[in-house]
């Protein structure tokens, strides 16, 4: 158990004291990237999550920065729809390079405007830090 979850597992029981739907999850891991964190919840406790759009802000507000969600024991793919979530995924790749070494390709339709809610630099980070997964995310549309 890493020092990331021991902070935010006393956060949350604190925070759960007050909101109900933060008992309702199980955190198994949480890890700290660039300031934000990346709660690992146990499978089948992310959906009813969710529906509550406003339990993330609650939780981003109990921890004090960015909260991104996924389950564990899951995909590659699964794990990329909960971070771009509510963004879908059209595509997902692995492109071998010549080194030998793997790039995941994610293309999401349409194009990349201003109002994209997330920010893919930071998606990528996660990933390589936690899964060890170069990504690289293309748009449709240019």
């Amino acid at each position: 158990m890493s020092d990331t979850d021991v902070e935010v597992s006393i956060k949350l029981t604190k925070a759960a004291e007050k909101n109900q739907s933060i008992s309702k999850m199980s955190l198994v891991k949480a890890n700290r990237v660039d300031g934000d964190y990346l709660l690992v919840l146990e499978p089948g406790s992310l959906a009813p999550l969710r529906r509550d759009p406003m339990l993330q802000k609650g939780l981003q507000d109990t921890l004090g920065s960015k909260v991104w969600l996924t389950e564990a024991d899951t995909t590659a793919r699964k794990e990329l729809e909960d971070l771009f979530y509510p963004v879908r995924i059209a595509n997902v790749n692995t492109v071998w390079l010549p080194d030998g070494s793997k790039l995941t390709k994610v293309v999401i339709p349409g194009r990349k405007t201003e109002r994209f809610p997330h920010d893919t630099d930071k998606i990528a980070k996660i990933l390589l830090d936690t899964r060890a997964m170069d990504l690289m995310v293309e748009f449709e549309r240019q």
